[in-house]
């Protein structure tokens, strides 16, 4: 499984409106979607390789308290994606200009899969 349908997996069985890359044009609340940066480790061993996934999680509601209450059980689903998981590099809240009435908050967590 690649790391784009992983994550999207996990994140989905927290919340079912969860997208990739960008919103759907006109999107309900509440909502998550996710990017991923990827890069090879340098020199990590012989005939092998790693690559370490930035990934980059905002989630959207109309309500604080649900947003709030929807953060922790977003870093869990990515906690159980063993041996995958690395850490939690930061968190905190976002912007989502389209409209004031909506808040949002960031998670960015660290993952490692193996190349081959």
């Amino acid at each position: 499984m690649n790391v784009h349908a992983l994550v999207s997996a996990a994140l989905e069985a927290v919340l079912p409106n969860t997208w990739a890359v960008e919103l759907p044009p006109v999107p309900t609340w509440p909502a998550v979607v996710f990017d991923i940066d990827s890069k090879p480790e340098e020199l990590w061993c012989a005939g092998g390789g790693y690559d370490q996934h930035s990934v980059n999680i905002v989630a959207m509601a109309e309500d604080l308290d649900v947003l709030i209450g929807l953060m922790p059980q977003l870093l869990a689903a990515m906690e159980a994606l063993h041996p995958q998981y690395q850490f939690d590099e930061d968190a905190g809240d976002a912007d989502y200009e389209p409209d004031p009435a909506v808040f949002a908050r960031f998670l960015t967590v660290r993952l490692r899969t193996p190349r081959y």
